[in-house]
């Protein structure tokens, strides 16, 4: 796409690792994210054994509605007359087109932290926003309930003892000092599995928090991800794993992430769609949008989880 520079992606530090992964995909009433959710059939076995053969159902998949977003860059007939030399104008069309660039990065990065109510309370009923981390990590259930299925419907499982819904994130209320073990509590009630794509890699929290956590750290345990770095943002390594800030965060909460189990998949015709320019028939000017369609989403919401007062 034409503009000094492809930065949609940067500033928003979820939005910038989502997008490093997105997938893109064709067309369909949902985007689907599926998910196992039983065992298949088996067990202890000698020579007489006959194999239970019995077909039985594991898939399933969570469905989240299509979003769409837009950012417009128009410039009439004054626009062209005021400005002196064919450099000058490209010059103003390039800082156009960028400022698009970062207004759907910006958009979308409000509505992925946001609930899918919310953002339609802010810019109306009839937009299509994400179903966002705020749905992902709801305590109850939303109608339509978040993927389409209900907490309930998958089982429960045990975590620390206590069981819970599987299709459910983990949150801890209680009041909370920023520190290792705290980041400890959070990763143990996230963690999935034994591997590395069965504990959060990601963790998000708010600049004044992250600052909290990186004083409590001694000089030799401070790891920083010259990736990131690079690509501007701070982070912290606890453990394999990323501490970040982002300002999008609500204040007191410390957010974690499993990368391998979330994602925006995106069509593949609508991915940041752009520029295309038109011109009206009865106005003097040039107008161009740059166009999203997609959904984020999880398989395994269980993998997630947040603290929602720390200090």
């Amino acid at each position: 796409m034409p503009g000094a520079t492809d930065n949609w992606k940067m500033g928003n530090i979820l939005m910038f690792k989502l997008l490093d992964d997105v997938e893109k995909i064709g067309s369909g009433e949902y985007v689907r994210f599926v998910l196992e959710y039983a065992k298949s059939r088996g067990g202890p076995m000698s020579g007489s054994t006959v194999f239970d053969t019995a077909k039985k159902a594991f898939l399933n998949a969570a469905r989240f509605p299509w979003a769409f977003f837009y950012s417009n860059f128009t410039y009439d007939i004054e626009d062209e007359v005021q400005i002196n030399g064919d450099m000058a104008e490209l010059d103003f069309v390039m800082k156009g087109l960028d400022n698009a660039q970062k207004t759907i990065r910006d958009l979308m990065g409000d509505s992925l932290w946001a609930t899918y109510a919310a953002s339609q309370t802010t810019y109306g009923t009839t937009t299509k926003p994400f179903w966002g981390v705020a749905n992902l990590m709801a305590q109850s259930d939303t109608s339509p309930y978040y993927g389409l299925i209900q907490m309930a419907d998958l089982g429960t499982f045990t975590r620390e003892g206590s069981s819970v819904n599987i299709w459910q994130a983990y949150q801890n209320a209680n009041a909370l000092v920023m520190s290792f073990s705290t980041m400890q509590t959070l990763r143990r009630n996230c963690m999935v599995g034994e591997g590395p794509n069965g504990i959060p890699n990601l963790y998000v929290t708010t600049p004044t928090l992250w600052d909290k956590f990186e004083n409590s750290l001694q000089a030799a345990q401070r790891f920083y991800n010259q990736d990131l770095a690079k690509a501007g943002f701070q982070s912290i390594m606890f453990g394999l794993a990323d501490v970040v800030w982002d300002h999008k965060c609500d204040a007191s909460y410390v957010n974690a992430f499993n990368r391998s189990k979330m994602g925006i998949k995106a069509h593949r015709d609508k991915y940041f769609v752009g520029p295309v320019w038109k011109e009206p028939t009865n106005q003097a000017l040039k107008t161009t949008q740059i166009i999203f369609s997609g959904a984020f989403g999880t398989p395994e919401r269980r993998a997630f989880g947040r603290l929602t007062n720390v200090s």
